[in-house]
């Protein structure tokens, strides 16, 4: 997972006071400046609310809630229950409610997101933690939009988190795409080539009882052992831009029925050199990496969870004028995916050249809708310090916009 040392400044934006002071907080082995509030407004703020999209094992909000102000909350959310536990474990010094994760006794299903309060006798409505709060959710991003407005306020008795003194808007959302290094880490999941386990790959684990999708059962062995010659090359062509498609899938075929990551990892090897004289990227372990790589984005959807995630989620929760979306991409369909969106404010390519052709005055000026995305800046690749520090972070992007409301903006 990708540490930029200027990215979680990225996300945590205070809002504008008066009076403000500049805290000095390390990250990554750089100083960063923070605007903060003085003593003497704390109180009359609005707490930030952000929301970590992705949680893995807690690293970007670990980074996060160290940075934030007593009374501001972060939500952390993550389909897969053990990278919950991990990061929960973690972040358990900042949630003021029971966790639900590291409890034998809870009894909650999946959907039960919200747990009572520790001391909720001891809780006023206009009491402030002495610590920024943080609060686990365990779904897919996709549907964060339809989970987070119902989370009751963790210290203001009688109000959702969400209400008319925010806007009914978090500030700030982060996604760091694909998967974690938590689940890179764990043979038993199957993400890894390099290490032999059951070929699975589901992100939410065996139980897919979470999720509102019924394809999340499927495994990438199912995939393997069932799909025909033409939809595994059409698979490893669009989600793994893998130039050996046809005969990688061939070979696939030949070696059913695969049931390990091992088993892949053979079928692919008969076709695959360890080394290639046209470069490292038709070499063995290159080739592996795409394969698996996409057959994990079918396995979990993560084409569609991101649509849905860019077009539905996140205007629907950054719905404030400033508020930021901030993406870390991983290979070249979700970073066009995230361009897209942040530029034009769709995915879809269609849509956009109509706009573009149908809203526009007899002087070629654009007069429809407002773009709902600022891109600010251009995108963000790691340094050599960072891919020297972390391998993982050589193929991340990162990009950044701010939301523009339409009763605000223009063309």
């Amino acid at each position: 997972m990708l540490r930029n040392p200027d990215f979680e400044k990225t996300i945590v934006k205070k809002k504008k006071y008066n009076k403000n002071k500049k805290r000095q907080v390390n990250i990554g082995g750089e100083d960063i400046e923070i605007e903060t509030p003085s003593d003497s407004t704390s109180k009359e703020r609005q707490p930030l609310i952000l929301v970590d999209a992705t949680l893995g094992g807690g690293g970007h909000s670990t980074a996060l809630l160290e940075q934030m102000k007593p009374g501001d909350i972060l939500i952390g959310c993550d389909v897969d229950m053990d990278a919950l536990l991990t990061a929960s474990q973690r972040l358990e010094k900042y949630m003021v409610f029971q966790n639900p994760f590291t409890s034998s006794s809870s009894s909650s299903s999946s959907d039960d997101n919200v747990v009572e309060k520790k001391n909720s006798s001891s809780s006023k409505d206009d009491s402030i933690p002495s610590h920024p709060i943080f609060i686990p959710v365990q779904s897919n991003f996709r549907y964060l939009h339809e989970i987070i407005p119902d989370i009751p306020h963790p210290y203001i008795i009688g109000k959702n988190l969400l209400n008319s003194e925010n806007e009914f808007s978090v500030d700030g959302i982060l996604m760091d795409l694909g998967v974690s290094s938590h689940q890179i880490d764990s043979a038993d999941r199957g993400f890894a080539f390099l290490k032999d386990g059951p070929l699975d790959m589901r992100m939410s684990g065996t139980s897919s009882n979470s999720e509102k999708s019924s394809l999340m059962t499927l495994t990438a062995a199912d995939l393997c052992n069932e799909l025909d010659e033409r939809e595994l090359i059409r698979i490893l062509k669009t989600y793994g831009d893998e130039p050996r498609a046809r005969q990688i899938t061939q070979a696939i075929i030949q070696s059913r029925p695969l049931y390990t990551t091992n088993d892949l990892h053979m079928a692919v090897s008969k076709c695959t050199p360890e080394f290639a004289k046209k470069g490292r990227r038709m070499g063995r372990n290159a080739t592996l990496a795409r394969v698996f790589q996409a057959l994990r984005i079918v396995v979990n959807e993560e084409d569609k969870a991101l649509i849905q995630a860019l077009e539905e989620m996140s205007p629907t929760l950054l719905c404030k004028e400033k508020s930021r979306l901030v993406i870390l991409s991983y290979h070249s369909m979700e970073d066009r995916m995230v361009k897209r969106i942040m530029r034009d404010g769709t995915v879809d390519k269609q849509k956009r050249v109509a706009r573009d052709y149908y809203d526009r005055d007899m002087y070629g000026n654009y007069v429809g809708e407002a773009r709902p995305w600022v891109p600010l800046g251009k995108k963000r690749k790691a340094t050599p310090e960072e891919i020297e520090a972390n391998s993982r972070a050589r193929s991340a992007t990162l990009r950044v916009a701010e939301r523009v409301t339409s009763s605000s903006s223009s063309d």
